[in-house]
């Protein structure tokens, strides 16, 4: 039994290191091997080079700034205040994840563009192109990444320390330095990096409002969907790879601060009238530019032709199902479920393998997983097209699936690593004194007690799967497109409101998929309840 639980633990080990390779290490190490390193020189002395990467280096900063202060509010009313319908908040601040970022700058089209409906409802005239529009559709589509990050982040800090500062009578300025920003320090730097990786790497919202204002990832997409020229392309993915492998490292080395009691006393609420008067206004103009904003796309989609003919119509529908967008939902459905299963089986067992097996790879293995993490979308799709162009899985499904997997893997394996870490480090030990086998106990006791985790990772890797735009740019062809693509080509043609429909159909099946799978886990959970009380009773 001893033999054959080592022989299975090995079997994984192998599978994963193979799946870790073939997967990041080669097409990573193609882009270093087939680079045209001769250029660089060239490159770098490039006017517009420059230009794009001091226009990238400015958005992402001023945009960071702004984002993590607007989600550390949101996250502290949500948390610290009593401001009224807090869960229902807390879904629409992160409805912008749901959709692919092209989409926010459509919606700032839609508001303030030249026949926006802010611009001649309004008489609003507010240059939405160039920097101003990158900002504020960057803004859109990060705050939530760092709200989820500083939101979860609170729910770990040792509130018994408040009482203890109240009997050492601290004012709450001391109180907050001495406890609240040490416990939340790492979570906001965290955030900081989170938000500047994203904001620096993406080339949906800059190529929807950005105008002439270059930045470094519409440099680079242009490069390789405009002229081609792959190479060039990949020296300035390079570029791209320093904030996030900046990011990378500092996650791996950097320490939480932990709570260390085994209870952690529920954070006690004090009344203030004005606080929570301020804290509900603030969110309440968030919600309410974010519905303006989704409601927009509704608008646009159901009017004949704005801002000229404004009865209703379903013309822009009837276009987009003629032109066959739902073959390009099946396609995305079809990829987003497959990654979703591939995806969690791989992070899953990825994160077993780091977690219980501890074998002196495991290491290697960690680092590889979380610096899936520090691979920008769009460099990640260029490496793809160096490893895999002349073989068999080249713009394929298989493909698509495979870089949407390492695209997301991250998030996922750690949401596993995490939870798997928690388990009683005894379940194997056990089970091998009782000749019960290793893959038993995975089987029915580890996922069992890990399902809640599973179906988030499960919904993770399907929902980013359905609004990604960044990894499969360079890698689909017509059959295998997938819905958010389309995105791309109506913007590019200025159809705003068949653009419109396409981000209203994945927020839909986004929203959907995310409910079916906050259903799964309610069942879970009532399960888990019933087991308890039948034990008890």
């Amino acid at each position: 039994m001893k033999n054959e639980n080592k022989f299975f633990g090995i079997s994984i080990y192998i599978i994963v290191g193979i799946f870790l390779f073939i997967s990041i290490v080669y097409p990573i190490l193609s882009v270093f091997i087939n680079v045209g390193w001769s250029g660089l020189n060239e490159l770098i002395n490039e006017e517009l080079f420059k230009q794009s990467l001091f226009n990238s280096t400015i958005v992402s900063f001023i945009t960071t700034v702004i984002s993590v202060l607007i989600a550390y509010l949101l996250a502290f009313a949500v948390n610290r205040t009593k401001i009224k319908y807090k869960k229902v908040l807390s879904i629409i601040f992160v409805l912008p994840m749901l959709i692919p970022s092209i989409s926010h700058g459509l919606g700032l089209i839609n508001l303030f563009g030249n026949n926006g409906l802010f611009t001649k409802w309004l008489g609003i005239d507010f240059n939405i192109l160039g920097i101003n529009g990158i900002i504020i559709g960057s803004i859109l589509y990060s705050f939530p990444i760092a709200f989820l990050i500083l939101t979860d982040a609170f729910k770990y800090i040792d509130n018994s320390m408040y009482e203890n500062a109240l009997v050492l009578g601290l004012n709450r300025w001391q109180t907050f330095r001495k406890i609240t920003f040490y416990y939340m320090k790492k979570p906001l730097l965290s955030a900081v990096f989170a938000v500047f990786t994203l904001v620096f790497t993406d080339y949906g919202v800059p190529l929807a409002v950005g105008g002439r204002y270059s930045t470094l990832a519409v440099f680079l997409y242009r490069e390789v969907i405009g002229l081609l020229d792959f190479s060039k392309g990949a020296l300035i993915g390079i570029f791209l790879l320093i904030p996030a492998f900046v990011s990378f490292i500092f996650d791996l080395f950097s320490k939480e601060v932990v709570v260390n009691t085994f209870y952690n006393k529920k954070y006690t609420i004090r009344d203030n009238k004005i606080r929570d008067i301020l804290f509900s206004i603030f969110s309440w103009i968030i919600v309410i530019f974010l519905v303006v904003l989704f409601g927009s796309f509704i608008y646009l989609s159901f009017v004949n032709n704005f801002p000229y003919d404004n009865t209703f119509s379903l013309i822009h529908f009837e276009y987009v199902f003629e032109n066959g967008i739902l073959k390009y939902i099946i396609n995305s459905i079809f990829i987003s479920a497959f990654c979703a299963i591939i995806g969690t089986i791989f992070a899953y067992f990825t994160a077993y393998t780091t977690s219980r097996l501890k074998f002196k790879i495991s290491i290697l293995f960690h680092a590889l997983s979380m610096f899936s993490l520090a691979i920008p979308g769009i460099f990640l799709g260029l490496s793809y097209i160096f490893a895999f162009k002349d073989s068999f899985i080249y713009q394929t499904f298989l493909i698509l699936i495979m870089v949407n997997v390492v695209h997301f893997f991250a998030s996922p394996y750690l949401m596993a690593y995490n939870a798997l870490g928690k388990l009683n480090n005894n379940f194997e030990i056990v089970g091998l004194t009782f000749g019960i086998n290793r893959f038993r106990i995975i089987k029915d006791v580890i996922i069992p007690n890990s399902i809640d985790t599973l179906l988030e990772m499960i919904s993770y890797f399907f929902v980013n799967s359905m609004i990604t735009i960044s990894a499969v740019s360079f890698l689909f062809n017509t059959k295998i497109m997938p819905v958010s693509l389309l995105i791309n080509q109506y913007e590019g043609q200025l159809m705003y409101e068949e653009a419109a429909i396409v981000s209203l159909f994945i927020l839909i099946i986004n929203l959907l998929f995310k409910g079916l799978i906050g259903i799964l886990k309610n069942k879970v959970n009532r399960r888990k309840i019933y087991a308890v009380e039948e034990r008890i009773f």
